[in-house]
């Protein structure tokens, strides 16, 4: 019965059961309809039609101001914000682009979902983006995804008008989605919506897009009756429809019959026309066609070709590309109408012909974009495109100089769509071409089954690793492989039991390093007790620490502790156990924020009197860090118990030290009353002093014996001066050791300790005379000394001394001594910040 409903409705409109042929009812005569030439609303043909001039829909959208008038006005307030976001997210996207990416439409779609009464503009608009908008996505879905809007919003309350149900039937042609436009036609009904002729133009076009003309022409006697004007989209379908009917006269003819109505056929008429002899493979219609045109007055765009390169491709014809291609202009405008042609021939499995557009664009060789097929590269990989064309078109790809590297861009596509298969055939092909592959490349992969824990596709990625020669490593097994597992011990037994186990100890440390961080110390005691492979201090210490903090066994800590400070396996390396444990101590706690020391303060020094207790030592200058330490995090009281760990041995060798400041200072002495020279004597005194931090001294010193003084002595007392902010007596040094000898250059470092000095303590001026000197004494810059530039400028910039870093950072800047970079003028940034 529902089918008979919209034929009842028909015959009511008094629309006789024989109707004409629509060549005789355009033809003119009594009765003949009103025509009208307008825009065509909706041209029928290929998918590419309406995806190359679809942004002004949004402009027609933002117009529909008016459905919300009979919702209340908090609401209509509501959706009112709520249509000018998403309007003006997918507006940008179109005016970008042409083209809307699936992640977006459904983020705006969601949204619009929350809002909770969803009104007839944001309906409009989410309809209208489902058809030709979405290249990238098969018509199928694009046709799905307009009916999961339509159902959804429907069951929120959205009221639905013509032009909705016009939007769905434009979203219908532009997928060709097969449908009944009776039925159609029957659910406007049920809905009590009176179709116009929008409406009734495109149920033609329906009819004509599968060749049936009886259908149309029963849709075209109706609007006659209706006196409703036919426009030129009306032809332009019916050229579609008795072309694909196989009547390729009256498809010629129609353009005739246009003129006897009064209408010159526009570029939409020969656009269908064209495209109707590309779906039969007549090139040389085609060229007659396109030819005749250019004698007109019409003129056909590149967007317009393209459509021509779509019907050969998708009739199966893509020999005569070439020939359109010649044609193409390549405007600067209609790139991303050939982007979204790509895409979409890609979509259909097209790759062929969309790799051969994309080599005939001209873009790449502009504006340095040498990267530019990476989005036709990532459609493939989304398409499942086999990998040897893949490996093809990467190849075709660089030879062109379009992409610098297709195939490790590729495999990042690969990677991130989680296609495993794709991922090691591809990094197989990059291995033959000489390129390493790296551990990181499979972590992507790893990812995706740590999710589902599924153990065997993790067993086979590390296989395939194992294949290509690829070892992993700790990172590897603690953060994408153990995760799969109940328990690590689990793993070396199914890895053992596969194969997978490595022979080297990295295994072994990953096993470590994850039971560390889940603070169980137990496993690690029993583990560096039994274990009979040398593992480095170092490589524990960042694992170590998270175990600690994680476990409050104070009498694990100290056991662990002393196993690494006298196991020799252990603390092989030149800092040896003494300084190992001391720079482990130090970071811990500086891993710790003030609260956590403050919190675990007893728990602390109970483990420090442990270490001690086992005998266990650190050095006197890591000490004082841990005491900077503490001080800074308000727990003083720790100090003591920390200072019991130092190693007294190497402080009471000090004053065998001060026995020898006492015989250098006699022997100075007595060389001076003798008139015999003193320079040896008392540059190692110097030298001596410096190296004892003891600055008063080595300036009483300087002072008493200043006509004997060398140069190598004023550099050490300059530098003494530095490192403890004396600011005043590190420039007297300076000026007197250019008197000395104005040729003499001090080391980089030196140079550079005094800009710090100088600069921190205002003598702007005097800091710039010293980078000055370094530019014109040719002093030696390195990559180090261009770090120090930044530390002196950011230190100043967090200090607030806006003139410090402006005038510093131009001179070094200007004299040359470091180029420009985001390094050497952020500071620049965080003075703003800081002030």
């Amino acid at each position: 019965i529902p089918l008979l409903r919209p034929a009842r409705w028909l015959l009511r409109a008094g629309a006789a059961p024989g109707l004409p042929l629509p060549l005789r009812l355009l033809a003119g005569g009594p009765g003949r309809p009103r025509v009208a030439l307008c825009l065509p609303a909706a041209l029928p043909g290929p998918a590419a039609g309406g995806l190359l001039s679809q942004a002004r829909l949004y402009a027609i959208a933002a117009e529909k101001k008016n459905y919300l008038q009979e919702e209340p006005t908090s609401s209509h307030r509501r959706n009112a914000s709520q249509f000018d976001w998403a309007l003006m997210r997918l507006d940008n996207s179109v005016r970008r682009t042409g083209r809307i990416p699936k992640t977006l439409l459904q983020k705006v779609f969601d949204n619009t979902c929350h809002s909770g009464s969803p009104g007839g503009n944001q309906a409009l608009l989410l309809l209208r983006s489902c058809g030709s908008l979405l290249p990238e996505l098969k018509l199928s879905e694009r046709t799905e995804f307009a009916h999961r809007i339509w159902d959804k919003l429907q069951k929120l309350g959205t009221v639905y008008d013509v032009s909705h149900y016009n939007a769905l039937l434009k979203v219908y042609l532009q997928n060709e989605y097969k449908f009944s436009p009776t039925d159609f036609l029957a659910k406007m009904e049920e809905a009590n919506i009176q179709p116009n002729r929008v409406t009734y133009q495109r149920l033609i076009a329906a009819y004509c897009n599968v060749g049936d003309i009886e259908g149309a022409s029963k849709i075209l006697g109706f609007m006659k009756t209706k006196d409703l004007p036919v426009t030129e989209a009306v032809f332009s379908a019916l050229v579609t429809g008795h072309a694909r009917a196989g009547d390729m006269e009256n498809a010629e003819n129609i353009l005739t019959v246009m003129k006897e109505a009064g209408i010159e056929p526009g570029p939409d008429t020969y656009l269908a026309l064209l495209n109707a002899y590309a779906e039969k493979g007549d090139i040389d219609h085609v060229k007659q066609t396109l030819e005749k045109v250019e004698k007109s007055d019409l003129y056909l765009m590149d967007r317009d070709l393209f459509q021509i390169i779509f019907s050969f491709s998708k009739a199966g014809y893509p020999q005569y590309v070439s020939e359109i291609l010649e044609k193409i202009t390549y405007e600067r405008r209609y790139i991303p109408d050939a982007m979204n042609l790509i895409l979409l021939l890609v979509t259909e499995k097209l790759e062929d012909t969309a790799l051969q557009i994309l080599l005939a664009c001209p873009i790449s060789r502009e504006d340095g974009l040498n990267d530019f097929g990476s989005f036709f590269l990532r459609h493939c990989v989304t398409m499942d495109t086999p990998v040897e064309k893949l490996k093809d078109y990467c190849k075709k790809l660089k030879d062109a100089q379009m992409h610098t590297s297709a195939l490790q861009f590729t495999l990042q596509c690969a990677l991130l769509a989680n296609k495993p298969d794709l991922a090691k055939a591809l990094m197989s092909a990059l291995k033959e071409e000489g390129f390493p592959v790296r551990t990181h490349y499979f972590w992507p992969l790893l990812v995706g089954y740590q999710k589902e824990k599924n153990v065997q596709g993790v067993i086979e990625i590390l296989k395939g690793m194992h294949e290509m020669g690829v070892n992993p490593d700790q990172e590897t097994y603690v953060n994408y492989v153990f995760p799969c597992f109940d328990s690590v011990k689990s793993v070396r037994a199914v890895l053992q039991e596969n194969g997978c186990l490595p022979e080297s100890n990295v295994f072994s440390q990953a096993e470590l390093k994850s039971e560390a961080v889940n603070g169980n110390l137990d496993y690690i005691l029993s583990f560096l007790e039994s274990n009979t492979l040398p593992f480095s201090f170092t490589s524990l210490r960042g694992s170590l620490i998270l175990g600690f903090r994680r476990s409050m066994n104070i009498n694990l800590w100290s056991k662990i502790t002393e196993l690494l400070y006298k196991d020799g396996r252990y603390c092989q390396e030149p800092l040896g156990p003494t300084e190992a444990v001391g720079y482990f101590l130090y970071n811990l706690i500086d891993s710790m924020s003030d609260s956590e020391v403050q919190a675990k303060e007893e728990h602390l020094r109970q483990y420090f009197h442990q270490l001690k207790e086992m005998n266990v030592k650190i050095p006197e200058n890591i000490y004082r860090g841990i005491r900077n330490l503490l001080d800074n995090y308000h727990v003083p009281e720790l100090i003591k118990d920390v200072n019991i760990l130092v190693e007294r041995e190497k402080i009471d060798s000090r004053k065998t030290m001060q026995l020898t400041i006492s015989d250098l200072e006699s022997t100075l002495e007595k060389l001076k009353a003798e008139n015999q020279p003193v320079g040896d004597v008392l540059k190692q005194l110097i030298l001596m002093l410096c190296s004892e931090e003891n600055m008063q001294k080595a300036l009483e010193l300087k002072a008493k014996y200043e006509s004997d003084m060398a140069v190598g002595g004023y550099a050490a007392l300059i530098n003494l001066c530095c490192r403890h902010d004396n600011a005043e007596d590190a420039l007297n040094l300076k000026q007197e050791f250019d008197r000395l000898d104005s040729s003499a250059v001090l080391d980089t470092n030196k140079y550079v300790g005094l800009v710090k000095v100088l600069g921190k303590h205002g003598k702007l001026q005097d800091a710039i005379n010293i980078l000055k000197e370094m530019k014109e004494k040719d002093v030696l810059i390195k990559d180090a000394t261009v770090l120090s530039f930044f530390h002196i400028l950011n230190g100043a910039a967090l200090r607030g001394e806006t003139e410090t870093v402006q005038q510093l950072h131009e001179a070094i800047v200007t004299l040359g001594l470091a180029k420009p970079s985001t390094t050497i003028s952020s500071p620049l940034v965080t003075l703003y910040l800081e002030n």
